[in-house]
């Protein structure tokens, strides 16, 4: 009985461990992602990566991120080393992007704000979200205002 409290306090401090490395993998992919152009070389606007970005390491805009997952045993960082230590056992890290169009946006133009998210999980429950938009002034047109 003696063992028990020392075996939940370490189950505890795994947990903490796992919360606080979820949340550092969240924030690196979301710096990386944001780190990437907001317009597509090729001039596609359709979320995920275009033909021969089989890789993180060859996408060129924000939004060949779309649908990027990393199951458990295989999050890597920016380098691709898969981490090991025991805390990311059972973590796995997911990707979605869609663009969006604000009020008095013309949806007729091309989108100039994207969401991106990140999750990571564990046994396919959220550990740790962020959300960002991401606005691209070089892709915007005139958003009206009480001067027009």
């Amino acid at each position: 009985t003696v063992t028990i409290p020392f075996t939940s306090a370490a189950n505890m401090q795994l947990v903490d461990q796992q919360r606080t490395l979820s949340v550092s993998l969240a924030q690196e992919m979301m710096e990386e992602i944001i780190s990437k152009p907001f317009a597509d070389p090729q001039g596609d606007t359709d979320p995920g990566p275009d033909a021969g970005e089989s890789s993180r390491d060859l996408f060129d805009n924000i939004d060949d991120y779309h649908g990027y997952t990393e199951p458990p045993g295989s999050i890597a960082d920016f380098d691709g080393n898969v981490l090991t230590e025991p805390e990311a056992a059972g973590l796995s890290r997911h990707v979605t992007t869609a663009y969006v169009y604000l009020a008095g946006q013309d949806v007729s133009a091309d989108p100039n704000v994207i969401l991106i998210t990140v999750e990571v999980r564990y046994k396919d429950v959220t550990v740790a979200g962020l959300s960002r938009l991401v606005y691209s002034p070089s892709q915007a047109t005139a958003l009206p205002g009480p001067w027009d």
